[in-house]
Order: C-alpha cells, then structure tokens, then sequence
C-alpha cells in the first residue's frame, strides 16, 4: 500500500477528518490511548507497543512520502510552463497570460501588441559554431528581451529560435512602435563567442489583441506577418 493509499484509508474509516491532516500527530494519540488502555494487562504491552511502533513508523514514511509527491507536483508545474533552456515561459505559458489578457481586454474595452520573433540563419549559427554556442545565443537573445519589457510584459520561447513577447495594455501606434525598437535593439545586437562574434538578426510579426481577439486567430496572424518580413529581409539582402 501506498502512502496515500494508507492515509486514504485512514480517513474512509472516519478516524480522521478528510482534510489533509498530520497523520503522525494522529497516531501519536492514538499511541497514547492504546497504552493506557491496557496497562492492567502486562502480557499484551510488548505486542501493543510492537504495533504502534511499526504504525507509527510507517505513518512517518507515508507523511515523508506525500510531501515529497507535492514538491514534485509544484516541480512539474512549474516547468509545464517554463522553457528550461531561457527560463522563459513556454507555449504553454503564453497560451495562459494571452488568454488572461484577451479577457481583460473584454471586461475593461484594453488592448495590447503580440509580436512573434523568429531568429534569422540560426540554423548556420548551429552548423558553424555548435549547438552549445547556438543555446548560448538564444539566453542572450532571452535576456535581452526580458531586459527591455516592462514587469507587466510578457515574453516566451515558443521552441527552436521562435519567440513571441507581448505588450500588454498598450496602446495600438505606440505598442508598435515599441516593437520595433526592441527588434532593432535586438539587430543592433552582437553575441560573442569563441568562433567569432554573431551578430543577431531576427524577423518580426505584429498582430494586435482587443475584446473581439482570440488566441488562435491572433498568433496566426502574428506568425504570417513574420513570415513576410523575412521574405522582405531576405529580397532585400540579395
């Protein structure tokens, strides 16, 4: 039997309440009353005690047990929303805070930029300089981004060289235009490493959120929108 399968049973025979409880507490008590229940008899207190020695044993083990299972629960939490490379949210993260903003915006009429940035030639970073120097370049891509956003922005690695950063409550002109510095702060950008610097280019999406958007329709739109700015990028570095 499991630790929560002992304390489950425990509390399906109405001993303890069905709130989580201190289990060792419990049969401490219980301990104490079974000793006292049979002083008058000597020839069962060796068994007894041997009883309540184990129960008590294996009630310690079963507490040790569940606690270790909520850590590990707060653990896995965390990382479902959390990319382990940048430390940035995930996509799912990003799904939770654009919903979260999307129903704002339809409770008090607010509005906010997503911008959707995908790292150019980062798959040549990879093949010349290695796979290590090519995560490198992504954290630094990461911390810059979280550098130059406001503590009620929002910023996440959808996977790969793919991010997306989000202003949020911002106004549609003066959202764009930050945008935009950001991504020219970001080319303006070099990452040095040990086979030569790297300076960072990226293409960028914008596409806007309000009380009528949806997630879906949103970072389409924002995706498409980087795709065509890397088409333009790309016919104009030829």
């Amino acid at each position: 039997m499991s630790g929560s399968q002992f304390v489950e049973a425990i509390q399906n025979t109405g001993m303890l309440p069905s709130q989580e409880g201190d289990v060792t507490v419990y049969l401490e008590n219980l301990a104490t009353r079974l000793k006292d229940s049979n002083r008058n008899e000597p020839e069962n207190e060796d068994r007894h005690w041997n009883l309540i020695n184990r129960v008590l044993a294996y009630a310690a083990s079963a507490e040790q047990h569940i606690a270790e299972q909520k850590l590990r629960i707060r653990e896995l939490e965390d990382l479902s929303t959390t990319d382990e490379l940048t430390g940035l949210n995930n996509r799912r993260g990003l799904r939770d805070f654009l919903n979260r903003a999307i129903s704002s915006a339809r409770r008090h009429t607010e509005a906010g930029i997503v911008a959707f940035l995908d790292l150019d030639d980062f798959k040549r970073i990879n093949d010349f300089h290695g796979h290590d120097a090519g995560d490198q370049v992504l954290r630094q891509l990461a911390a810059i981004l979280m550098s130059n956003l406001r503590d009620t922005d929002f910023v996440a690695r959808l996977g790969g060289d793919e991010f997306v950063f989000i202003l949020d409550r911002a106004d549609y002109a003066k959202g764009m235009a930050r945008a935009e510095e950001i991504r020219d702060m970001l080319c303006e950008s070099v990452i040095p490493l040990k086979r030569g610097d790297v300076p960072l280019s990226v293409s960028m999406g914008i596409s806007k959120y309000d009380c009528d958007s949806c997630y879906d329709t949103i970072l389409r739109e924002a995706d498409q929108a980087m795709y065509e700015d890397k088409r333009k990028r790309r016919a104009l570095a030829r």
